[in-house]
């Protein structure tokens, strides 16, 4: 507002100011102590404000240390650190094989644990990329740091493999059932079976880690863990012999060589250097136990050799390689076992016990051997084509037949392997026969029954035959995703 005045004239004396002028004055002394005021207040403001500021943690980490979602009351550890001992201690334990999914998350390990059994609903084939894809994002391992013939496991990988070699829906869901009834049924101390335990134990975690499983996954974290641990503490204390005893017998041979398979592959994939030690012990084992013909035998002697023996410390030894830990003596190992294979060749191209012959239950460990270490297919060829002319023989229209007295969930084993392996016909043929076979077969319980034939505890009623023959089904059934053949990397 505009204010016009006239000056007042010369006075040679200042005359009393009028209540006019004394009003006028008054507001401007107000007006501007109430400017000062407020420039005081806002300053203090500022310096309160800047004091009291937490850092700039958000700013510092990019998209924030603790995400929307997450609980704040309750933050964990980093999921790529390792328990220390004092936590792994305090890790929980399962006291009866029927107990429930354990719904809380430990806040002691570097894991979680779902609050729900695995539920998938799978209706198409088509729908198996869309459904692993999802499973994926609950484990700890991404494809890309596996080898190559192991990144059908994880990730992308896992629905393109499923896909290529035409694994069906109920397969997977089947894999998924038979899972969970192994962690149903993993003991207290985290080992599986009553008896064998280190060979159940071994193959049980195979059946994990061959669905990408490993101690970091949020619906089996807690079970390979646990897993994991007893190797640790029983292996250790046996100076590297995960047969668990003082010196090698006869069966301990098979369950060294099986549990050292399961422990290469679960480092490999986990790099969890608590292991590393004990895989070099164990590998060094069987490096020191083999033949001079190339092979091993029962007790490690090293006065014959044994093809069900060798096949499972060329399977551990082939882990080894794959764990890039560069453990002196592997390779040579293997190309020294190439060998021995080659010596027990039969004469139609399948393998024998102790020297050349075409033995049924044994030609698949010598042709997935082969093809595990520098195998030359067309030298392949014909034992892949005996050992599936020999089953359709057993019955043309029904060729594998899980309740039949010629069931051999050993032999098949090694078959299913050996055929997606060798790939082409071979695979399709054998996938035909094998896989609504084995699914079908399944119990209700996740668990498969005993089969009509087959040698060994695989028709045991106990624990251990109830393991042993649903771990082979397992794995078994992952084929579709657990080895990619050496042709497609």
């Amino acid at each position: 507002m505009d204010v016009s005045f006239e000056p007042a004239p010369l006075q040679t004396e200042e005359p009393a100011p009028s209540i006019q002028q004394k009003l006028t004055d008054a507001r401007f002394f107000f007006l501007s102590l109430t400017i000062h005021i407020i420039l005081v207040i806002c300053a203090a403001y500022i310096i309160i404000t800047k004091v009291m500021e937490p850092p700039d943690f958000v700013a510092e980490g990019g998209d924030g240390l603790i995400s929307a979602t997450e609980d704040l009351a309750a933050p964990e550890q980093a999921a790529d650190t390792m328990p220390t001992e004092a936590v792994e201690e305090a890790a929980p334990s399962v006291t009866t094989p029927t107990l429930d999914v354990i719904s809380t998350t430990s806040t002691t390990n570097s894991f979680k644990v779902a609050t729900a059994s695995v539920k998938v609903n799978i209706n198409t084939a088509t729908d198996l990329t869309k459904a692993t894809g999802a499973i994926s994002k609950a484990t700890g391992i991404s494809g890309g740091g596996l080898p190559g013939t192991m990144r059908g496991r994880t990730g992308s990988g896992r629905g393109q493999a499923m896909a290529k070699n035409k694994m069906k829906s109920a397969t997977e869901l089947a894999v998924l059932r038979g899972l969970e009834w192994l962690r149903l049924n993993q003991n207290a101390d985290g080992s599986w079976g009553e008896k064998n335990q280190p060979a159940m134990t071994g193959l049980a975690l195979l059946c994990f880690l061959g669905h990408g499983e490993t101690n970091t996954s949020e619906q089996y974290g807690l079970t390979v863990n646990k897993a994991v641990q007893w190797i640790l503490d029983k292996g250790t204390a046996s100076q590297g012999r995960m047969s668990m005893e003082g010196g090698f017998t006869q069966n301990g041979v098979y369950e060294h060589g099986i549990l050292t398979y399961a422990l290469g592959e679960y480092f490999t994939m986990s790099k969890d250097e608590r292991c590393s030690e004990l895989l070099k012990q164990a590998i060094n084992h069987i490096i020191q136990g083999q033949g001079p013909a190339g092979g091993w035998a029962y007790s490690f002697s090293k006065s014959e050799n044994d093809l069900s023996v060798s096949g499972w410390q060329i399977q551990a030894l082939k882990a080894a390689h794959l764990s890039q830990l560069n453990i002196p003596g592997v390779d040579e190992a293997l190309d020294k076992a190439m060998t021995y294979l080659q010596s027990v060749k039969g004469p139609q191209g399948g393998y024998g016990y102790r020297g050349p012959e075409d033995r049924y239950s044994l030609s698949g460990v010598g042709v997935l051997c082969r093809l595990f270490w520098k195998g030359d297919r067309g030298d392949l060829r014909a034992g892949m084509q005996w050992i599936l002319n020999t089953t359709q023989a057993k019955d043309k229209n029904k060729p594998l037949q899980y309740k039949g007295g010629d069931a051999d969930l050993y032999a098949w084993y090694y078959h299913t392997q050996a055929s997606l392996m060798f790939g082409g016909e071979a695979w399709d043929i054998w996938n035909k026969w094998f896989q609504d076979e084995i699914v079908g077969a399944q119990n209700p319980d996740g668990s498969w029954p005993a089969p009509g034939g087959g040698p060994g505890p695989v028709k045991e009623e106990g624990l251990t035959g109830k393991t042993y023959r649903t771990t082979l089904c397992i794995l078994m059934l992952e084929v579709f995703y657990r080895y990619m053949p050496s042709n497609a990397l």
